[in-house]
């Protein structure tokens, strides 16, 4: 008796689809990430055990990445969004421009006005999207460490390359705006956002405090201070601590010693850190002024 049996495959198109469709958890996805589908299919050889028919080669070359990219399109799984490398997958709703931003640009994150909006600190609407970012010797270090962990035997790593972008069209309506930051740490993807990093709560705080032309200017700054300071007191002082310099430490120090009059274990160390003379203001983008915060050692060029 001659027994028969029928080798299962499934196309590479197929299989792409379904890899999206089932694992991909944003709203949108770039070119970059489309290839690195395709990577690990091609490493693989198969989906879900089952044989992925007409593969030979141990990468995709370019015209398999394009075709592939044209076929997503076609069957409705993604689209452009404008003429960016970058697509909406058509199973999500429209994604947000702090999604868009935050998957055009891998290494940033959204920040100031707009951080604070998604903590619930501010009831203003942004007009902008502001978000911070690397250099670009930083982004090429970053971007080169992901392509070697998630594939270190790759021949060609260019596909799977992250590339810097800088500048992106208005979306919502919203211009969006790249600020580079020396000292740079990327955050995790803030919990059921759909691929938005955001500061923590902490760090927002000392934004305000480096930063508070870009929060609301310094008034809405100290009404955020004297409306939530209290109530993550503890946060607000481990960021100052350990991600503040001393400039931040006499401008805090003096915002939520002597303006809000909350003591704190940590704040009296901060004192310490203090250094008198030059042009130490509260502001630095105000001039400075003859009058003085004695403990805080800094102009309140405020007024």
């Amino acid at each position: 008796m001659l027994l028969m049996v029928t080798m299962e495959t499934i196309s590479l198109k197929e299989a792409l689809r379904l890899s999206i469709i089932n694992t991909h958890n944003k709203p949108v996805i770039t070119e970059v990430e489309v290839t690195k589908y395709l990577y690990r299919l091609y490493k693989e050889k198969k989906y879900n055990d089952i044989k992925i028919g007409k593969i030979t080669k141990s990468e995709p070359d370019y015209f398999v990445i394009r075709n592939n990219l044209a076929d997503l399109i076609s069957l409705g799984v993604i689209q452009q969004v404008q003429t960016l490398p970058l697509y909406s997958l058509t199973s999500y709703s429209s994604p947000s421009a702090q999604q868009i931003a935050c998957s055009a640009n891998p290494f940033s994150y959204v920040a100031y006005l707009n951080a604070m909006e998604i903590h619930g600190l501010t009831d203003r609407i942004p007009k902008s999207l502001e978000m911070i970012t690397c250099s670009s010797t930083k982004f090429k270090e970053l971007a080169n460490e992901q392509v070697n962990s998630e594939f270190p035997e790759a021949l060609e790593k260019g596909p799977i390359t992250p590339k810097r972008v800088l500048n992106l069209p208005k979306i919502d309506g919203k211009r969006i705006e790249f600020h580079q930051k020396k000292n740079f740490n990327l955050p995790k993807e803030k919990q059921n956002s759909n691929g938005i990093r955001v500061p923590s709560i902490g760090d927002t705080f000392l934004s305000m405090l480096q930063d508070p032309e870009l929060c609301g200017g310094f008034s809405h700054v100290l009404e955020v201070f004297e409306e939530y300071a209290e109530d993550y007191l503890a946060l607000i002082v481990r960021s100052i601590t350990k991600n503040g310099t001393s400039m931040d430490k006499a401008r805090g120090g003096y915002i939520l010693e002597e303006l809000l009059g909350i003591s704190h274990k940590s704040i009296d160390e901060w004192k310490k850190s203090v250094k008198r003379g030059g042009s130490r203001k509260l502001i630095a983008s105000k001039p400075y002024v003859n009058v003085f915060s004695e403990t805080w050692c800094i102009s309140l060029n405020n007024k």
